[in-house]
């Protein structure tokens, strides 16, 4: 699943691509989906809510029209990496970008070391599916 928000010059629009898939085939895909940080932390460094806690939900059709809903949800445990996407450049660009145009990108990565359960529903018959799960979040300005 990804999910981002539009600048303001294109509405601020919430946009959400996904999708579930198993051994066999692809159980759904498209944008009927959300993601959202439920429990965050401040960064002193950026000012940015660093997430600790997420639910990621799915909803569509598998091909043959059955109805699918999937949800997962936990603590995103220790943060992996964080990325300073202007780390690189000289100071006074870095300066020069986020005074001017107000950007501050900042990447956070996470694999929770506790196995998480993707419930997955299709036409009112759950199962649930543990493994790994890797995930980032972006903040650009």
């Amino acid at each position: 699943m990804m999910e981002y928000t539009t600048p303001p010059s294109y509405g601020s629009t919430v946009v959400n691509v996904g999708g579930i898939v198993n051994d066999q085939e692809i159980l759904c895909a498209g944008s009927a989906n959300s993601a959202e940080h439920t429990e965050v932390k401040a960064d002193p460094e950026n000012d940015w809510l660093e997430p600790t806690a997420a639910k990621f939900l799915w909803s569509g059709r598998t091909s043959d029209g059955r109805a699918v809903n999937a949800e997962l949800e936990g603590s995103l445990g220790e943060r992996l990496d964080k990325v300073d996407v202007l780390a690189k450049v000289p100071g006074f660009v870095k300066t020069l970008v986020g005074g001017v145009v107000g950007t501050k990108p900042f990447i956070y990565q996470f694999s929770p070391r506790q196995k998480l359960s993707l419930k997955v529903n299709i036409n009112g018959v759950e199962s649930i599916e543990e493994g790994d799960m890797f995930s980032e979040a972006t903040f650009i300005s």
